[in-house]
């Protein structure tokens, strides 16, 4: 009989274990300095560590839920879940030109994080029948159902880089359920031409691509006419969506390509977070020495831009050990879904590994200027008690599907 018990858990995957603390650890420290003396962010540090607590605690209790309960559960949690997106954009709170938040008083959280699992839950059940043929247009428009009802809901909110996120697990998931690569790739371009519909090289560029993948392809012919009318639908609504992103959503796609443009204005952020990381050297400056912390001159540092504070204070050879950690943790939750007998688990954990690589990279990358600013919180360092809390969730139901890794 497997054991499930507490020590058990912890057993279950010792790396991986180690990483998420050691990753929580820093997160903390680096929170305390981003907020340490600025009166707005006065105790902000306590409620991260109370939130860090209440997420241990998440974990266990997510890694004790054998998976089986979570496929059978999928469809009633996806559906709770969408009608809490939908009441939010009825009835949530409003903060920084978004309403993104459910709560009472002090206690608030955001249902798209949550939006996140039960999605995965509900792709990993539909995706587990082995009898499904990804290569016919019912599965793929049933999948892309699945996964773009919540994502749409947040897009509302709006709050485009987590709606994002959720084809972003998707993909690796299809994959990993057996899609073919040439199919995955004739899925993937037209998103990215949705994404640089502000650009017409960029778009005729991706639309050589496809044409390119699908005459080497050749799916069936119903499903060469979707591919084919999602393409042209993605060429025609790209510049019509373009068009009615919020200002803000512009300028930050605008100053990825060119931040100088506008430098003390809706550039400032990107050109900050570059000289704090680019000012700590090999070592760094040393914890809460940070001048561009110390200063304010960096906005966000506590929560989008907590990946600065970190390079500008801890230097390259901290920045680049962050980043170790990261990669071991992901790659932790990769090799539980290969060992994994069931099939179910397996996905779910791909599911999680391919939400979290999203938040990671994109994350990191926009603290470095290789991608728009999307105010996406940087898994367990970030400030945020919702997406710490969720993180820890996700890492325990990895523990527990490497715990019953031999259960069909």
């Amino acid at each position: 009989m497997l054991r499930t018990d507490r020590a058990g858990i912890l057993r279950a995957d010792p790396p991986l274990l180690l990483c998420t603390l050691g990753l929580l650890v820093v997160g903390l420290l680096m929170v305390v300095s981003a907020t340490f003396g600025v009166e707005l962010h006065r105790g902000l540090y306590v409620k991260q560590a109370v939130s860090a607590a209440i997420g241990i605690v998440a974990m266990l209790l997510a890694a004790r839920v054998p998976s089986r309960l979570y496929e059978a559960f999928a469809p009633v949690l996806y559906a709770v879940m969408l009608a809490l997106l939908a009441v939010t954009l009825v009835a949530g709170h409003v903060g920084m030109g978004a309403q993104r938040w459910l709560g009472f008083g002090a206690f608030k959280f955001q249902p798209s994080e949550v939006a996140k699992i039960t999605t995965i839950f509900l792709l990993a059940r539909y995706l587990a029948d082995r009898t499904r043929d990804l290569t016919r247009i019912r599965s793929i428009l049933e999948a892309a159902a699945i996964v773009f009802a919540p994502a749409v809901l947040v897009l509302k909110e709006p709050d485009l880089g987590t709606a994002l996120a959720f084809p972003a697990l998707a993909a690796p998931m299809l994959f990993w359920a057996g899609l073919p690569f040439g199919y995955f790739l004739l899925l993937l371009l037209p998103m990215l031409g949705m994404f640089f519909a502000y650009s017409l090289a960029w778009g005729l560029f991706l639309g050589a691509c496809f044409l390119g993948v699908l005459y080497v392809v050749k799916p069936r012919f119903t499903l060469t006419m979707l591919l084919v009318a999602l393409y042209l639908a993605v060429a025609v609504v790209g510049p019509i969506a373009w068009n009615h992103l919020e200002d803000y959503q512009k300028e930050r796609i605008v100053n990825f390509v060119n931040p100088e443009h506008d430098p003390m204005g809706t550039g400032y952020q990107l050109l900050q977070s570059k000289i704090a990381i680019g000012s700590g050297g090999p070592l760094g400056r040393g914890f809460m020495q940070g001048s561009q912390k110390r200063l304010a001159f960096l906005p966000q540092q506590h929560t989008d831009f907590i990946y600065s504070v970190v390079g500008e204070e801890l230097g390259f050879w901290g920045a680049a050990g962050v980043l170790l950690l990261y990669f071991l943790w992901l790659v932790r939750g990769v090799s539980i879904a290969v060992r994994s007998r069931n099939r179910f688990a397996s996905l779910m954990c791909i599911g999680i590994v391919g939400a979290l690589s999203y938040h990671v990279c994109l994350n990191i990358w926009m603290t470095l200027g290789l991608a728009p600013v999307t105010g996406l919180p940087l898994p367990l360092l970030s400030y945020g008690g919702s997406s710490l809390i969720l993180t820890l969730a996700e890492v325990g139901l990895l523990l527990g599907a490497a715990v019953r890794e031999r259960e069909f």
